[in-house]
């Protein structure tokens, strides 16, 4: 009697054994993967954001450090804090030999902004502070934070005024695009100029040298320094940067606290945050 020929091949139980063994090793192999994809897309932001906050504060501390600049020969200058919220300089036309915007601190209404009082030394929006400083221009320094240069004919020697001889810096963030970056806006240029962008929020502190010794006493807010009345008293700057990554870093909605100069900012979203900070030295103060 022939034996019947078996049957060759995999039993049910088999099939369902090397199936379990199959998912098992595709869901730990896309868990890696996707797990190394998160962490690459965290570092890739963090190096963005570092790069945003190194262009920031070194736009910042260069053009801080303006501050007080009256030239080699020390001319008068006054205030070199303009605090927001003051009466907006005049605009200045070097006797009819400039018809640029000289002067004419760019303080216009912002796309998504109520009206300009929205930019103050002590911020109350999610944007932070905004600082304004001012200098003399001559042939050695006559260019604002835009790049934009102060002509010859307005320059201290040439002007017909101290005060057409006058260039103002405006550093404040703004997020009406989408995207929060650092501006600037320069009495030579009408338009705003994007710094850098991620600068979620900034806060400045102003130290303050109140026994003229060349040493900061105290740092204080804008608010602290006007009712100390110590403005010209300010030898040197604190910045602190909110930074946000450009993209949405974490898998869900995470609620984290941040701490800029003493002001407590809570976040609750998907994006990555640092916050970075910087001294800047008034060195033409200092200097007298």
């Amino acid at each position: 009697m022939q034996y019947a020929q078996r049957q060759k091949g995999l039993s049910l139980i088999e099939l369902m054994i090397a199936l379990v063994i199959s998912l098992v090793l595709v869901g730990g192999v896309s868990t890696v993967y996707i797990s190394s994809k998160r962490n690459y897309q965290a570092r890739d932001q963090l190096s963005l954001m570092d790069e945003s906050a190194r262009v920031a504060l070194n736009a910042l501390t260069k053009h801080l450090e303006h501050a007080g600049y009256a030239t080699p020969a020390k001319l008068p200058l006054g205030d070199y804090m303009y605090a927001l919220g003051d009466t907006a300089p005049q605009k200045k036309s070097c006797g009819g030999l400039d018809t640029g915007v000289h002067n004419g601190l760019n303080l216009v209404t912002f796309a998504g902004r109520a009206a300009q009082d929205d930019y103050k030394p002590d911020g109350t929006t999610v944007t932070g502070d905004t600082i304004s400083i001012r200098f003399l221009g001559d042939p050695l320094l006559f260019t604002d934070c835009s790049n934009s240069g102060l002509p010859a004919s307005c320059q201290v020697g040439n002007a017909p005024s101290m005060e057409a001889a006058l260039i103002y810096n405006t550093f404040f963030v703004d997020e009406s695009s989408g995207q929060p970056s650092l501006m600037c806006s320069g009495s030579r240029n009408p338009a705003v100029v994007q710094i850098a962008p991620g600068i979620e929020n900034i806060q400045f502190l102003y130290g303050v040298d109140a026994n003229t010794d060349a040493a900061v006493d105290q740092y204080m807010t804008a608010t602290e320094v006007t009712a100390a009345g110590h403005w010209q008293r300010v030898i040197s700057i604190k910045a602190g940067l909110l930074v946000r990554s450009l993209e949405p870093v974490s898998p869900s909605a995470e609620s984290r606290t941040y701490n800029v100069l003493g002001v407590t900012l809570t976040r609750n979203d998907r994006y990555q945050r640092a916050v970075y900070t910087a001294v800047i030295q008034l060195r033409n103060v200092v200097d007298g």
